[in-house]
């Protein structure tokens, strides 16, 4: 023979169970890092395209800037692109008749449109959707509002001419023209008077699509958009710019740098909000798009950065350790019970370089079939699981693709063959230091060590018998090999619970939004209140589920100084300034009502206390809601207490206006995380009292309620519904409603398919957890055969045999829970600590998964015993005692 490495394809071919053994942990190892990395890019390519269509593809917005400044920055070094937006002026496309004014005082004088002009590059920034028809490509061209087609005298069709008279708005009782906030498509009243100014015809090329977030007045001024190449800018004129830039870096730098240099000013900085959002400002403005651009990486918060850099290296590093083990258990075994062997080649003359060549030659020939085979396999299960998300999802995930990476892949062959390396070198050099000596006078593993005392365990002799005293001596009688296999347990144990501690810090976080209603029904009338027959109608509609008023109150609170959060209290002083008695006098509070009713339905909600609502009438009892998610100065996201009040607890309050101005007190019943009609934590910096009709009324003086919350019966036709609530809106223009239904639909979609992501990411965690401690352990025993076969030729019976494997199982499992429970937790904590930069939640001891991760370890390895007892069974004494493992 040329060489001894020629032995390595001999032996793998020679020992077909244990090479498969070997290539199945790193196949277990790719396709975990090849499944996480698919699942990361694919969901970060959706939140990137769901944070254009909401807030733009663009990096910073500058509203409400004069002409003059446009061209300086359009041509600045650091800007690549600009989109260029202006009010072109409204126009009245249907007036109120004076026959309804004196029906009805509360009529809208008029339904507009507010006309606008985007260049080429706005269009595409700022995401203009259509029901149908194009985009304008001319000034003489423009695309409507969807909704807004039923107010025209004639209702125009794609192709038609349209004449528009465009104008001012102005101030009816003074004659001075209106102050228009933002792009101008909200802040409708009575007060009004239109000035036209000059003519204009259209062609109609398109329908825009209606907003989701749409306050009332929207029901009355529509978008409508043409096109403007903006080659010449008026001086005087205002215009929003929407600004990418080169490089994302230093993105904060370069923009104040940058307006500075136009000296204009006042200056107002801010973060990006919503396309579809109200914007009220005074000055020149800059918005950040920070939603888009810390899924970059690039936030103008290098807090926010950091947190997340740290914190996604932290999860690959414990990945990359995970799946090191993973290899390194099966070498490590294979290689220990393979001393005899290795010991023959250096009697005949093996170097202990060439010993080290050979396992690392071994470790290349399993990566060659292992990585590609585990490349595929993570492949492979990613696109199950979003075959059946694309059956699902209907909402935000309902264009939820999976992403495949060339260069994910890569990464995670690199980090395969990386780590089968790294797992190779420790058992390659332990080989080449055997003395040939030393090998040959040991069989395999099992060394042959004097024994001068016995310990011996009077616990698990009575407990177990001597077959259990053989199985715990048996597992301290080769601490190396039990500390291989407890270590692979130890690291699946670890993979579960930091990554369903990962999973559930997700969950939490992303709990900020929704509200889980069909129709809500408001009056802006001078009276603000709605007629009780109106609330008797619509909870008689047989597609009504049930019908909530609503009462709502501004109140001033005394917070008492030892109820208020301290770590809130850092973050917001300026909250609490005005001292009186011993607590802090707000005025940022509400006194709310869902009627008796609502107080049923929240029930479900409760956190601690109950709810009696003849109690409640009695003691002035309110419900608090304290929780709140907010963003700090350093673009943390913190989800919060405010107060830390308690069932018992007493709060001085009173009305801000009108009703009692005398403090009241009220006891606490309960405490909240969110309202009735939400599923996440309130971004208003309120603490909320709910209560009963009674003691609203009570409190405020006024059983007045303007506004009505609908929950609609899914299995229903809601016709009816809407029908009514349309014929309301025409008849009063102080009534408006918000259709939530398709919404909402998304809504429970989308839950129910991040759910199908984030527990089928578990499952892939649960499932190579489980086949890696199967793969360990059924290795352990398989290559333990001439040890049992010795055990049988003493005497030990079949029933012992299998007993005793059973109770070295059950040891495994119970060392490996407590140590990987222990370190698990201690990970798990370390992880969401790194996300604090970023998003802060309150960490709790995971028991669901501590719970789940011991009954899984004891689970698993005695199910992992099943198929070698079945093997051991079937094994010759004389044949096992002869052969090698």
């Amino acid at each position: 023979m040329n060489s001894y490495t020629g032995l390595t394809g001999k032996y793998l071919k020679g020992q077909k169970k244990r090479s498969l053994l070997t290539i199945f942990g790193i196949i277990l190892s790719v396709t975990l890092l090849t499944s996480i990395g698919t699942i990361g890019m694919s969901y970060r390519d959706k939140l990137i395209r769901q944070t254009v269509q909401d807030f733009g593809d663009y990096h910073v917005s500058i509203n409400d800037i004069k002409g003059e400044a446009v061209p300086k920055i359009k041509n600045n070094s650091s800007v690549e692109s600009t989109g260029i937006v202006s009010r072109e002026g409204y126009a009245v496309i249907k007036e109120t008749e004076e026959k309804v004014k004196q029906e009805d005082p509360y009529a809208a004088p008029y339904r507009y449109l507010n006309v606008k002009g985007y260049d080429a590059e706005a269009m595409k920034m700022l995401q203009v959707q259509l029901d149908s028809g194009r985009l304008p490509e001319n000034k003489a061209e423009i695309i409507l509002s969807s909704s807004s087609l039923n107010y025209f005298p004639a209702q125009p069709k794609l192709g038609d001419k349209v004449k528009l008279e465009l104008g001012l708005r102005k101030v009816k009782s003074t004659g001075e023209v209106k102050k228009i906030n933002g792009l101008g498509d909200f802040g409708w009243d009575l007060d009004e008077l239109f000035q036209g100014q000059f003519q204009r015809e259209y062609t109609v090329v398109g329908f825009l699509k209606s907003t989701r977030s749409s306050t009332w007045s929207s029901r009355y001024i529509f978008p409508a958009i043409t096109f403007q190449d903006y080659k010449h800018i008026e001086n005087q004129k205002k215009y929003f710019m929407y600004v990418k830039m080169k490089s994302m870096n230093g993105i904060q730098e370069k923009t104040e740098a940058m307006m500075s240099s136009l000296q204009l000013g006042q200056v107002d900085y801010d973060a990006a909000k919503q396309l579809d959002k109200d914007n009220f400002f005074k000055n020149v403005r800059i918005e950040y798009n920070n939603e888009l651009l810390r899924l970059y990486g690039k936030s103008i918060y290098q807090g926010v950065n950091t947190s997340l850099i740290l914190a996604f290296a932290a999860v690959i590093v414990i990945i990359m350790i995970c799946t090191i083990a993973v290899i390194y258990n099966t070498f490590n075994i294979s290689i220990l019970e393979r001393i005899s062997q290795f010991g023959m080649l250096r009697c005949i003359g093996a170097t202990p370089a060439q010993i080290r060549k050979i396992v690392l030659q071994e470790a290349a020939l399993l990566s060659l079939i292992g990585i590609p085979v585990g490349i595929l396999t993570g492949t492979l299960f990613m696109r199950v699981l979003f075959y059946n998300i694309s059956l699902l999802a209907l909402g935000f995930l309902n264009d939820m693709r999976m992403v495949i990476s060339v260069p994910i892949l890569v990464a995670a062959g690199l980090l395969g063959l990386l780590s089968v390396f790294l797992s190779a070198i420790g058992p390659a050099k332990q080989a080449a230091r055997v003395s040939p000596l030393e090998a040959l006078q040991n069989s395999g593993s099992t060394r042959i060590d004097r024994i001068t005392t016995v310990k011996k365990s009077l616990f698990v002799t009575n407990l177990f018998g001597i077959v259990g005293q053989f199985a715990s001596r048996n597992l301290r009688r080769n601490k190396k090999r039990f500390r291989i296999t407890a270590f692979s347990m130890i690291v699946s144990i670890i993979i579960f619970i930091v990554f369903s501690g990962l999973v559930n810090f997700i969950q939490q976080a992303t709990r900020v939004s929704g509200a889980e209603y069909s129709y809500s029904l408001s009056y802006e009338g001078p009276s603000k209140r709605i007629d009780d027959k109106v609330y008797q109608h619509i909870a008689k509609v047989e597609a009504v589920q049930q019908a909530y008023k609503f009462y709502n109150s501004q109140v001033t609170a005394i917070i008492p100084k030892d109820k208020i959060n301290p770590k809130y209290y850092e973050l917001n002083k300026e909250r609490y300034v005005v001292a009186e008695g011993d607590g802090y006098r707000t005025d940022n509070n509400f006194l709310m009502s869902f009627g008796d009713n609502g107080l049923d339905a929240m029930r479900s909600k409760l956190i601690s206390g109950a709810i009696d609502k003849e109690t409640m009438n009695q003691e002035n009892g309110v419900i608090v809601q304290q929780k709140i998610s907010m963003t700090t100065q350093k673009g943390q996201e913190l989800i919060i207490d405010q107060t830390q009040f308690k069932v018992g607890d007493h709060i001085n309050i009173r009305t801000v206006e009108g009703g009692h101005h005398k403090y009241q007190t009220v006891t606490v019943a309960g405490i909240v995380d969110e309202d009735l009609l939400s599923n996440g934590y309130t971004e208003s910096h309120v603490v909320t009292f709910f209560t009963t009709s009674k003691v609203y009324s009570k409190i405020t003086g006024n059983d007045a309620y303007s506004r009505m919350f609908i929950l609609a019966d899914a299995d229903q036709p809601n016709q009816a519904i809407t029908d009514y609530l349309k014929a309301l809106v025409e008849k009063d223009a102080g009534f408006n409603y918000q259709d939530r239904v398709a919404e909402l639909t998304e809504a429970k979609n989308d839950a129910v398919t991040f759910s199908i992501i984030l527990y089928g990411f578990i499952g892939v965690i649960v499932l190579i957890a489980f086949l890696n401690i199967v793969n360990t352990v059924s290795t352990n025993l398989i290559l333990r055969t001439k040890e049992f076969a010795v055990l049988k030729a003493i005497g030990m019976t079949q029933k012992e045999v299998r007993k005793m494997i059973v109770l070295e199982s059950i040891f495994y499992g119970l060392f490996a829970s407590v140590v990987g429970i222990t370190l698990g937790t201690a990970l798990s904590y370390s992880i969401q600590m790194l996300f604090a930069g970023a998003v802060s939640t309150a960490w709790t001891i995971p028991w669901y998964s501590i719970g789940i991760a011991f009954a899984g370890a004891i689970l698993t390895t005695l199910l992992a015993t099943i198929w070698p007892m079945y093997q051991l069974n079937k094994v010759n004494i004389v044949e096992a005692l002869r052969r090698e493992n």
